[in-house]
């Protein structure tokens, strides 16, 4: 009879080792969870720089789009690797340092 009681103590639905597995889980639950929360932060972070600052989105526009001003020379280099790299320059500010 005592057997039976202690498997049950230990093995059954309610027993500890069950106990101690779904403690397990609420604890990597949680974390999950506050890795979530963080990520949701910054991204409404990303949102209101995206719906307030011009000059981030003229930044992510630069450099995910490859845009340029009207005006503006695209440059594009590619290194052995094959990645390329954009760099945008004002036409006047090149005429100006041809001349140096």
């Amino acid at each position: 009879m005592l057997l039976i009681f202690g498997a049950f103590t230990f093995l059954g639905e309610k027993g500890i080792l069950n106990l101690l597995r779904l403690k397990k889980e609420v604890a990597r639950i949680k974390e999950k969870n506050s890795r979530l929360e963080e990520e949701n932060q910054k991204l409404k972070e990303e949102v209101k720089r995206l719906q307030n600052d011009k000059r981030y989105i003229e930044e992510i526009a630069r450099k995910e789009l490859g845009l340029v001003k009207e005006g503006e020379i695209l440059y594009r280099f590619e290194d052995k690797k094959g990645d390329k790299r954009l760099f945008d320059r004002d036409p006047k500010k090149v005429s100006s340092e041809s001349k140096k």
